[in-house]
């Protein structure tokens, strides 16, 4: 059973950006880039971008980035095109931030406007407006932080036949400071494309993405165990 990668795309502590314009890729502790201002992509008429929470738009600015880099962020008519999430604390920065407001004046002054983002999928439907996704979408909370779970689960979308084309990625934002989590992980959205076929509009696909009856996965015949191992290779630093 294999799939190909098509498109590569991040944003990180150490950068944003993609695989073919050889960006920097460095996902490692501390604060992430700004997440403000426009999106950098083609047909993205969306206006709320600016009002959406940091976790919704890291996940939607990684996503971005990724299909990009797969010649697939502009669109005519909507796609079937699906998207897997990964992620640890996945909303929880605004949950506490949603929090904060209720209990301000017992409840009175509660932010309408975090409420919306208090379930890490609340972005999903922002990112399949945006890129005109049709196909099947949800959340993955998964304590190891690799993204292997979202890999897996979009080459099965695909060998399912749910859909020919998806996004497999990881996305969380800084813990927050004052909270007492165990698992901290290193903050960043993460995000490939994964094809059915390789023939990708003339491009070249970055390499095949296999599962053998374990449920191992094989990027370009080595074993992997971290998404961010799957950008290292699209990049050839390994």
């Amino acid at each position: 059973m294999s799939v190909f990668i098509t498109g590569a795309g991040w944003v990180t502590v150490g950068g944003k950006g993609t695989a073919g314009r050889r960006d920097p890729f460095d996902p490692v502790e501390g604060s992430l880039p700004g997440l403000d201002g426009r999106l950098p992509f083609k047909n993205h008429a969306f206006k709320r971008y600016g009002r959406l929470d940091r976790f919704s738009r890291l996940g939607i600015m990684g996503a971005g980035y990724a299909l990009q880099d797969a010649g697939l962020d502009a669109w005519d008519e909507k796609r079937d095109i699906g998207i897997i999430v990964s992620t640890v604390l996945g909303c929880l920065a605004t949950d506490i931030d949603y929090y904060r407001t209720v209990m301000m004046k017992n409840g009175i002054l509660a932010d309408p406007n975090l409420f919306t983002y208090t379930l890490p999928n609340s972005f999903l439907g922002h990112a399949s407006m945006i890129f005109g996704l049709t196909g099947t979408n949800f959340v993955i909370n998964d304590r190891s932080g690799s993204g292997i779970s979202a890999l897996v689960s979009a080459m099965d979308s695909i060998l399912l036949g749910e859909c020919d084309t998806a996004l497999a990625g990881i996305c969380d934002v800084e813990p927050p400071d004052d909270f007492p989590v165990s698992l901290r992980p290193v903050p960043g959205s993460i995000f490939v494309v994964i094809e059915k076929s390789a023939e990708n509009r003339g491009r070249e696909p970055y390499g095949e993405l296999a599962m053998d009856k374990t449920g191992s996965l094989f990027f370009n015949q080595r074993e992997i165990k971290d998404i961010s191992i799957c950008v290292k290779k699209c990049l050839k630093q390994i």
